[in-house]
């Protein structure tokens, strides 16, 4: 497939603008439909178009554990719930602008991987609060 992006290129900032971590991520997107059906419309569900309640972004993944100031603010604010502006963005996809999505986000779900002899990694999740602000991709 032509145009595809390296899954493996995703950098996490913070408010600072300083990267967090890169690793490898996933992107959860939930919204419930808004159910508008009465009997006008029959036996028949119907929803309000173009719109959903209860939307989050959810970024989940692992980054390697480390020293850096900005990774340890991460683990304290998953500690205490403390929210943070970051941005998530796809990059390393060629001639296509990267796509980001960015709004507050407060760390949760902390959990380290300590294998003896190997790297140690962290899996965290950054629940979105609020507003995200997308910027697609183009060409």
């Amino acid at each position: 497939m032509a145009g595809e992006i390296n899954g493996t290129a995703i950098v996490l900032n913070n408010t600072t603008g300083v990267i967090v971590g890169q690793g490898d991520f996933t992107h959860t997107f939930g919204g419930t439909p808004i159910e508008i059906g009465n009997k006008s419309y029959g036996d028949n569900v119907t929803y309000l178009d173009g719109e959903l309640a209860g939307k989050q972004h959810v970024f989940s993944g692992e980054l390697t554990y480390n020293n850096d100031a900005q990774f340890r603010k991460v683990r304290a604010d998953a500690l205490s719930g403390t929210q943070d502006t970051y941005t998530l963005t796809f990059t390393g996809s060629g001639t296509t602008t990267d796509e980001s999505f960015s709004g507050s986000f407060v760390p949760t779900g902390l959990s380290d991987s300590i294998p003896q002899g190997a790297k140690v990694a962290t899996t965290i999740s950054f629940n979105s609060s609020g507003t995200v602000t997308h910027t697609a991709a183009a060409d």
